[in-house]
């Protein structure tokens, strides 16, 4: 189903009172969503979902704590993307509850998602607001997979 407030699309899972419960392509959170702002997708935003999932889960995390290098190939040359060591990743949240317009508030940078998740449980404390945006920043340069360091 398509959410129209959230622009999202995902599987509905049951209804909760005046809500449905959807869940993203390719897994994650539920949310829930308006019934009355419920339609089916049209094929372009299914295929976009559905992309959308397939490059999340090829950029998941690996059990290391660092992110997984992808690898990808430009005009026959192989390529990584391997994270900046001397620059740390960056975790912050913003919370986009709220009736009218998004809450808004913002967790500010953090240098680990435990941060962020207490920041999240304050103002869920605070507010009762339950929808958040979690973002993750790192940096990187495009490298030939020969000149990676240790390869």
């Amino acid at each position: 189903m398509f959410d129209s407030i959230r622009q999202k699309v995902g599987v509905y899972q049951t209804e909760s009172g005046p809500y449905a419960l959807l869940r993203p392509i390719g897994g994650g959170r539920e949310w829930e969503a308006d019934v009355s702002q419920l339609r089916p997708p049209t094929d372009r935003e299914r295929l976009s979902a559905g992309l959308r999932a397939a490059n999340e889960r090829s950029a998941r995390w690996s059990g290391t704590g660092a992110p997984q290098q992808l690898r990808r190939v430009f005009r026959y040359v192989p390529f990584t993307f391997p994270q900046d060591p001397a620059t740390e990743p960056a975790y912050a949240a913003r919370c986009v509850s709220g009736e009218a317009a998004c809450c808004g508030a913002e967790s500010g940078p953090c240098e680990h998602p435990a941060q962020v998740e207490d920041w999240l449980l304050l103002h869920a404390q605070k507010t009762r607001h339950l929808w958040y945006q979690r973002t993750f920043t790192d940096w990187t340069v495009l490298v030939r997979s020969e000149e990676v360091p240790g390869r």
